[in-house]
């Protein structure tokens, strides 16, 4: 069968578009695989995250500090409602202010405006209704990771796993080498105490003098990073009420009260039986840091709750450190600002 000039024209073309195409198809696909992005959560959830992350909201305080401490908080179009007044977070990035509240973990985030923002990213908690939000999500084409930041190393874990995310993680090495200086000198210093020389201590939460922490919370790694045996690290799960004779019975050497615990429940100490306790005895009763954002709440802030409380429990030991001048340095590193410069103070005064 003979062709024409112009059937043999259209049988090349069609024959060179094919050969384009399949040249071609590898390489298209080979870049959209580069556009995308799969990671691991801290719940074991492996998360595909497709282009560039420029919309991200968050849906607790711990994840908006991560945000804020990585300089990511102009990719915030979502935050939970207790960051938009957070006294750090105001101070950090003010516009946090006009950012769209999403809800709150113990209220209930509002799934609807999760999805009207259109994030390319949110960040989840892993308790309560954590997880069935993400699968959710998952449903819609929404990618989110949860984090789990309760120790000091998984607040280095979530701040590699959001750097990661946005696939910006050379942002996480600041924060994580200044966390690792505290930690490298309190280790330093209190290294060598023997168990005899070790202080107990007791936190005390915002919920009231006999409402205390665990071995499964942060508090509990803060005293031990200090020198001090928590003496109610042999309870479990998340704040646990107990009664005024047990503490009377662990008798600490220094109790410690959330910032936020009312002033009031000091008075408790009137009590013939508390006066006695070693920590009332010898005035050793603190607030814990800072004005503007609790110390003891998961944050890279944290590992400065250590450092506070081994100066005040062993001040021989740190006899040559300026405490003020180290938290200063620390949040400019962080934020650009010194801690001072955004009007918080160390207040740690019980009385």
């Amino acid at each position: 069968m003979k062709y024409t000039k112009i059937q043999k024209r259209f049988i090349f073309s069609i024959l060179f578009i094919f050969l384009l195409i399949c040249f071609l198809m590898p390489g298209i696909v080979w870049a959209k695989k580069i556009n995308e992005l799969s990671i691991t959560d801290m719940a074991g959830r492996s998360v595909v995250i497709k282009g560039k992350v420029k919309r991200i909201v968050t849906t607790f305080k711990p994840s908006t500090l991560c945000m804020l401490c990585l300089g990511l908080q102009n990719k915030l179009v979502g935050v939970d409602t207790s960051s938009k007044r957070d006294k750090l977070s105001l101070a950090v990035f003010p516009d946090i202010i006009k950012v769209k509240g999403v809800g709150s973990k113990h209220m209930g985030i509002n799934f609807e405006t999760l999805v009207a923002l259109k994030p390319d990213l949110i960040i989840l908690y892993s308790q309560k209704d954590g997880l069935s939000l993400a699968s959710r999500l998952e449903t819609m084409g929404i990618p989110s990771i949860i984090i789990f930041p309760e120790t000091f190393d998984t607040i280095i874990q979530s701040i590699n796993l959001i750097a990661r995310a946005v696939s910006e993680p050379a942002r996480a090495e600041s924060v994580i080498r200044n966390m690792d200086k505290i930690t490298s000198l309190l280790e330093k210093r209190l290294g060598s105490l023997s168990l005899l020389e070790k202080k107990t201590g007791y936190f005390a939460s915002s919920r009231g003098l006999f409402c205390t922490t665990t071995r499964d919370m942060l508090q509990d790694e803060i005293f031990n990073k200090a020198g001090i045996k928590n003496v109610s690290h042999d309870l479990n799960g998340y704040f646990q009420d107990i009664s005024p004779e047990q503490l009377i019975k662990w008798n600490p050497d220094i109790m410690v009260f959330s910032q936020h615990m009312k002033k009031s429940e000091v008075k408790r100490f009137d009590n013939k039986a508390l006066k006695k306790i070693t920590a009332v005895l010898e005035k050793q009763m603190f607030r814990c840091p800072c004005s503007l954002a609790p110390w003891d709440f998961p944050s890279p802030m944290s590992v400065l709750a250590s450092l506070w409380l081994g100066c005040k429990v062993y001040p021989e030991r740190f006899s040559d450190i300026d405490f003020e001048k180290i938290a200063d340095e620390f949040h400019f590193q962080l934020f650009g600002r010194t801690l001072t410069r955004m009007g918080g103070k160390i207040d740690d005064m019980v009385y």
